[in-house]
């Protein structure tokens, strides 16, 4: 039977009117090393290369079959290891998965093809997400692969074939209607060489009840997480040339102009706006204003408010960015619930003043706890402070025995790989 265009277009609108008049479920999921299937066979034939360790420059070398001391790529124990032919902007390291012994595991297409399933799995029945930011996402066709059957009821975008392979993804319900992606390129410090450029912010806006509504969805430098662990000061440096160590922090340094300059256009271009993913920094210390983390910086200035002049550190990115100047950029940090019983709750509470001992929360990266091993303080939902109110709540959800990679069973050549070493993140917000 055909239908009048003036009846689908009616039956459209309302549906999209329904959509945005419920509250919306928004989440953000680090997948960790996600790559399509078509992307599968370059990996899984460069690490199943043997390999030996030139003793000349320390990188592992393609070595003859059965060569004295050569190891195959995958089960390279060495951290940080180089190996030659492997192009870690294209793909990931080989190292990436391990059982609970710290033994490495080989991908294969079949568990691979298994680990999008249980993906697909706990977005369908835990997430249950009306828009989803994801990091460490090949492209789009790798997000379509982890939402599985639903990925028919979801648009999605990405930025496939540009920065390096750890790209950022956005997937929202097709009911919320078309929606304008683009990235913030100067987060990636093209200013500095290639090898040490970091990954975009990735915008995506959406018009839910006459309003426009921007999401921004970050991947920030890793390994400059707190103060209070010793390593992530964010206003000093500890590289040591002699040593060949490089600190991650003076380049979380360099994303901070950028990342607040990015936030100043959300806020001129859309009504309001939420800003959410890995930013591999414990916000909450940064909000609770730790020691190291002050409103604070190396000039001894503490009006985060001025723009920051070149060549001073701040110590607080969180309140360096969003400084509310303009006023439209004040925002607020959003809690999250960890639905575990009260002991393992209390961690959650705890991380965010203090700095837990990895033994402290290795209970929260069990199956019986959120199941992942960067269960607190990197992934967090930052709100447009006229959105504060209008968050119904947040939580982390847990992932149970999906988080968990496993050796082949005895006889079996396939192994069990964890779907991620995040949890999800999910905010039920009213944005009517």
């Amino acid at each position: 039977m055909k239908y009048p265009l003036a009846l689908i277009l009616a039956a459209a609108t309302a549906s999209s009117s329904t959509a945005s008049a419920q509250p919306l479920r928004v989440a953000s999921w680090n997948l960790g090393w996600h790559v399509s299937t078509a992307e599968l066979p370059a990996w899984i034939a460069q690490c199943s290369k043997p390999y030996a360790k030139s003793a000349a420059d320390g990188v592992w070398r393609v070595a003859p079959e059965g060569a004295a001391g050569a190891t195959v790529g995958w089960f390279i124990k060495e951290s940080r290891s180089q190996l030659e032919g492997l192009d870690l902007s294209r793909m990931p390291p080989c190292g990436v998965y391990e059982g609970p012994d710290r033994s490495k595991l080989a991908v294969t297409p079949a568990a691979w093809a298994e680990r999008n399933q249980r993906i697909a799995q706990i977005l369908d029945k835990d997430v249950r997400a009306d828009v989803i930011a994801f990091q460490e996402v090949s492209g789009t066709a790798a997000v379509r692969e982890a939402l599985g059957a639903a990925a028919e009821r979801y648009n999605v975008c990405s930025f496939d074939g540009r920065f390096k392979v750890q790209r950022l993804a956005f997937a929202w319900r097709k009911e919320l209607g078309a929606g304008d992606c683009r990235t913030e390129d100067a987060m990636t410090l093209p200013e500095v060489a290639d090898k040490d450029q970091v990954r975009p912010g990735f915008v995506l806006t959406l018009k839910i009840a006459d309003k426009r509504t921007s999401f921004m969805t970050v991947h920030l430098k890793s390994s400059c997480v707190s103060p209070l662990d010793g390593r992530g000061r964010l206003d000093q440096d500890r590289s040591n040339k002699d040593r060949g160590f490089t600190d991650p922090c003076p380049t979380l340094q360099q994303q901070v102009a950028p990342i607040e300059a990015a936030v100043e256009k959300l806020a001129a271009t859309s009504d309001q706006f939420i800003v959410l993913g890995d930013f591999n920094r414990n916000l909450w210390h940064e909000a609770n204003e730790v020691e190291g983390a002050k409103a604070l910086r190396s000039d001894g200035s503490t009006d985060l408010a001025k723009p920051l002049p070149a060549g001073v550190k701040t110590q607080n990115l969180f309140k360096e960015v969003f400084d509310g100047e303009p006023a439209n950029t004040r925002a607020a940090l959003v809690p999250m619930e960890c639905k575990l019983d009260p002991k393992l709750a209390a961690l959650c509470d705890r991380s965010k003043t203090e700095a837990l001992r990895r033994e402290d929360m290795a209970p929260l990266g069990e199956a019986s706890g959120l199941g992942c091993r960067n269960a607190i303080g990197l992934d967090h939902f930052v709100v447009a402070d006229k959105l504060k109110a209008k968050v119904l709540g947040a939580q982390k959800v847990g992932i149970g025995a999906f988080g968990d990679s496993l050796p082949p069973p005895a006889g079996k050549s396939d192994p069990v790989l964890g779907a991620s070493d995040h949890c999800p993140i999910v905010m039920s917000i009213d944005l009517r």
